[in-house]
């Protein structure tokens, strides 16, 4: 079987699509941002909260995909080269969300648009905090 047909790849892919949809969404948010009119606020965060369930889903799946991944015989399994190249594209492009959804963040706060209480404690403001968040997740 190759990664075509490996049910971790299929799930890191879809997966892919939604960080896909999520940062297209964040890209729409920053121009709205820049905007001299109304914040569409309503119309964001109402696609980000359908796309948050995809999210949570997506990432289900994965982890019911990687348990099956587990039991399976080695030579039935994609290359791990071929996997760590998808899992390397994902986590790429969150990390290219992350900083958009942060820069986004800033520019609300300074619209007046975010109370500074919704704003994440400092520990979430190391450089590291997401790689050792996946980390202990990825342990757990």
């Amino acid at each position: 079987m190759g990664i075509l047909h490996d049910p971790v790849a299929s799930a890191l892919r879809e997966h892919l699509g939604v960080c896909d949809d999520l940062l297209l969404l964040a890209q729409k948010e920053a121009e709205a941002l820049q905007q001299p009119g109304p914040f569409p606020a309503a119309r964001i965060q109402s696609e980000r909260k359908e796309l948050l369930t995809r999210l949570e889903l997506s990432s289900r799946s994965i982890a019911a995909q990687r348990n099956r991944r587990a039991q399976m015989d080695p030579r039935d399994r994609g290359t791990p080269l071929e996997l760590a190249d998808l899992v390397q594209t994902t986590l790429d492009k969150i990390m290219r969300l992350l900083v958009m959804d942060r820069e986004n963040e800033a520019s609300l706060l300074r619209r007046g648009l975010l109370p500074p209480r919704s704003l994440p404690r400092a520990g979430q403001s190391q450089p590291n905090f997401v790689a050792l968040t996946y980390q202990r997740h990825a342990q757990g």
